[in-house]
């Protein structure tokens, strides 16, 4: 922490002294033109998908249908939390208000042109499609707010993919990866290989696979496991100049600075998805950066970020669900560089609003036969709540040889009151988790055909408590990975 503010001071006292000209053009391309009746076309299109699979799925769906009338959905007092699956409510929403958001900026809306469709849409479905159902406060907190991080990136990416100087190379990633910039250019007819929107893209991103050897305990079981990953990361800044010689500074409005990375993991008897999205929305950057490697040069990046964190291990006796949106908060970046030593570093506070599995709830239930709880700890074993978490990192490297970590630590209590079933609730239980997760790694890159080598060790830590039940939870795991670099 000491480095980080003794870097963020440095810096703002080299870059007072240069003039906010020398900051390069922010805008060299001509913006792309705004297909409004488009996007809202789109944006029926894809709520109409979701209402087909709606219906197809009905027998499953009228186990949610409260009937609420149309003037009772116009109050807060139809307002509540739903009892959906876990991976419904934490992965497939975030994912649909990626889609909503994407949709907007693919045809060339504006950052918050397009938070406005993605909410709009939410609001669509919430309210008008799913009229049978009680409006699910989850899935509006979630819908958009995790939908914003993780949709900015994909759309990032799929620039990339289409405007990189080596986009002729990403024929395949084009439609894979960087469909909707895909389908989008071809209704335009745009060539591949088209600047359309503010500059050239910094880029750091890599591919590979992962082999993880897990010793965990659960509650005081032996829950040891082995994961097989398929690991996706990537970070891009969209900020001509970022980090070439030059002494600037300027503030920044449409979220420049986009990371995300995820693991697709199997195992013998179970599996795991993780996914994290972080995108800084608005803030400050400014550089020192001197031609000769001779001269420390540094880097500082102070804003606003909203991020995404999603993750499900389910292996054997190891259960492990966290879902959270990071609610606007601080975001600090620094980077100081020397000769061929580089250190970087970050920060992250947020508020959030979190989904935790809870590790006693079968103890509870054991001993509480005769009372009625929430509901969806009931069917699906998970609570909602509120908290704060902190995020660091740092990594070290020295020509192609890396060496870092990082620490999250976040404390999550159950929100009351608000039960789908709240009227049959005889005993509304509270119910917490306190997590701690950090992880070091060593990584070479720059290998033959751009290859990379990685060994990680994490660990993590939970302790949590469901009424007068507690339990604990810890995990170490040590990964070797290997893919590409680019």
């Amino acid at each position: 922490m000491f480095g980080l503010r003794a870097c963020l001071a440095l810096h703002l006292l080299l870059v007072t002294t240069v003039s906010h000209a020398d900051a390069p053009e922010l805008n060299p391309k001509p913006k792309p033109e705004k297909h409004y009746l488009r996007t809202a076309i789109q944006e029926a299109m894809a709520l109409a998908g979701g209402t087909a699979w709606y219906w197809i799925d009905r027998d499953r769906q009228v186990g949610d249908w409260d009937f609420p009338s149309w003037s009772e959905r116009l109050t807060t007092d139809v307002m509540r939390y739903d009892n959906n699956p876990f991976h419904v409510n934490f992965a497939w929403h975030a994912g649909n208000g990626s889609m909503f958001h994407l949709i907007g900026r693919v045809n060339g809306l504006s950052l918050w042109e397009s938070v406005g469709a993605g909410v709009l849409s939410s609001l669509t479905w919430e309210y008008a499609l799913e009229y049978r159902e009680k409006v699910s406060i989850n899935d509006l907190i979630f819908t958009t707010g995790a939908g914003i991080p993780l949709g900015e990136f994909i759309y990032v990416m799929g620039r990339f993919f289409h405007e990189d100087e080596r986009a002729s190379e990403w024929a395949a990633a084009r439609w894979t990866a960087g469909f909707p910039q895909a389908l989008t250019r071809a209704l335009d007819g745009e060539e591949a290989l088209s600047l359309t929107n503010v500059g050239p893209l910094w880029h750091s991103m890599h591919v590979g696979y992962e082999l993880g050897a897990s010793s965990a305990t659960s509650k005081g079981d032996d829950v040891d496991h082995t994961l097989h990953s398929l690991h996706l990361g990537g970070r891009f800044v969209r900020m001509p100049g970022y980090l070439e010689t030059g002494a600037w500074g300027r503030g920044f409005a449409k979220a420049e600075f986009t990371r995300a990375q995820m693991d697709v993991s199997g195992a013998s008897g179970g599996s795991g998805f993780k996914i994290f999205a972080d995108t800084t929305l608005v803030g400050w950057y400014g550089q020192q950066v001197h031609e000769s490697r001779e001269f420390l040069s540094n880097a500082t990046m102070v804003g606003v970020s909203m991020a995404y964190r999603y993750r499900r291990e389910q292996v054997g006796g190891w259960d492990d669900r966290v879902g959270v949106f990071h609610m606007p908060g601080l975001a600090a970046d620094a980077h100081l560089s020397w000769r061929d030593v580089t250190l970087d570093t970050s920060l992250r506070l947020h508020a959030d609003f979190a989904g935790v599995n809870a590790l006693s709830n079968d103890d509870w239930e054991a001993a509480h036969p005769d009372e009625h709880g929430k509901a969806i700890l009931r069917k699906m074993g998970y609570y909602y709540g509120y908290g704060g978490s902190v995020a660091l990192s740092a990594e070290l490297r020295y020509r192609s040889i890396l060496f870092g970590g990082s620490l999250w630590a976040a404390r999550y209590r159950s929100d009351e009151g608000l039960d789908r079933t709240q009227e049959d609730v005889t005993l509304d239980q509270e119910s917490g988790a306190d997590l701690v997760e950090g992880e070091v790694h060593l990584r070479v890159e720059d290998l033959p055909y751009g290859l990379y080598w990685e060994a990680r060790l994490d660990a993590r830590e939970r302790d949590s408590y469901l009424e007068e039940f507690t339990s604990s939870a810890s995990l170490r795991r040590l990964t070797i990975g290997t893919g590409i670099s680019f």
